[in-house]
């Protein structure tokens, strides 16, 4: 909140942050370190997700390596694209 009050805020509005009763439930009791981890869990997680998504769409077999790769050149070609940014 002090973070974004300090970017954004700076015609003397404040911006409030109010975390969801879902959110809250989740998060009372654990440690910054038990965040972390669940983050990092959650995207390693998805990321494995959506590279066995890759290798089947183009037949990779076993080579994961090529897969994040697809995925992260798909991921650059999206943003270009959603920005009508052109090639020549």
């Amino acid at each position: 909140m002090e973070s974004l009050e300090g970017k954004l805020g700076k015609h003397g509005g404040t911006i409030l942050i109010v975390p969801t009763a879902e959110f809250q439930d989740r998060i009372s009791g654990a440690s910054e370190k038990g965040i972390v981890h669940s983050g990092l869990a959650y995207t390693m997680e998805h990321s494995a997700r959506q590279s066995m998504c890759t290798v089947m769409k183009y037949n990779l077999g076993l080579d994961l390596r090529t897969a994040a790769y697809v995925n992260a050149i798909e991921k650059v070609f999206k943003v270009y694209n959603e920005a009508d940014v052109t090639f020549t």
